[in-house]
């Protein structure tokens, strides 16, 4: 009996509002992000993380007032929060900035990061967000700032042409994350580093760190399969989880 549409069948979605929304009705629990560190394994489903983003997005909008078209700079490892704080700002319209020092009205960095004077809010994502403390660093964890707000979202303000990310002069709208999203094949994808690359590949328009973004919080919605993400540890711990596609990828083709 046929319940509804395969798994892996390719949104055509042309917005992430849409990708998320659609994602999470027809998803539901399957896995979205697998991080697979020396603490063991954290698997974020595609609902949960829907869940998450939703509660991201009233914090956004009604707790720190930011409006469409504004920024959240994102400095922090790879992880389903930074899928969530991702998919909470497209939600809500605005561009995620990935240029340390970018103008931003919120800055969510990773819990050893020097703080952003120049965010008016500063948020952080990392072993904070499993209660550790904070050590000299201000800043609330994501997830403890959004735990309050309603696991149901706000009015979408995404758009197909609203910027997306903007990293090193270039913005990608939400419509040119989704092709890139789909652009990165079907199956399990793995991340083989915890962090974004610093360094070009030699295509400006698919940078390293928004590759690495896009295939943490997009590819999981339009192509039903989960990103595998690799943090301090070696590639065999990823036995088992099917992984088809390894990412970065040398030129040849072979994983790096």
């Amino acid at each position: 009996m046929q319940l509804g549409p395969p798994a892996d069948e390719p949104s055509s979605a042309r917005d992430l509002a849409t990708a998320l929304d659609e994602a999470r009705t027809r998803l539901g629990n399957r896995p979205a992000v697998t991080v697979l560190s020396p603490r063991g394994r954290e698997e974020q489903a595609v609902a949960s993380l829907a869940q998450w983003a939703a509660k991201g997005a009233h914090l956004l909008e009604a707790d720190l007032l930011l409006a469409p078209g504004d920024a959240v700079r994102l400095d922090a490892p790879w992880s389903w929060p930074a899928a969530a704080v991702c998919l909470a700002a497209w939600w809500a319209g605005l561009v995620v900035e990935l240029d340390a020092g970018g103008d931003a009205e919120v800055a969510v960095l990773d819990e050893h990061v020097a703080d952003d004077a120049r965010a008016a809010e500063v948020l952080r994502v990392g072993d904070a967000v499993t209660g550790a403390p904070l050590g000299a660093v201000a800043g609330e964890p994501w997830t403890l700032a959004v735990q309050a707000f309603p696991d149901q979202p706000p009015r979408p303000q995404a758009t197909p042409d609203r910027p997306a990310i903007r990293h090193h002069g270039r913005t990608w709208s939400q419509h040119e994350v989704l092709d890139l999203a789909r652009d990165l094949g079907r199956g399990t994808l793995g991340l083989a580093t915890d962090r974004p690359a610093g360094t070009a590949t030699g295509e400006p328009d698919r940078h390293p760190a928004v590759v690495g973004l896009v295939a943490l919080a997009v590819r999981p919605l339009v192509t039903g399969r989960p990103t595998v993400v690799l943090r301090g540890v070696a590639r065999d711990a990823a036995h088992g989880e099917r992984v088809a596609t390894w990412w970065p990828v040398q030129r040849d083709g072979a994983p790096a």
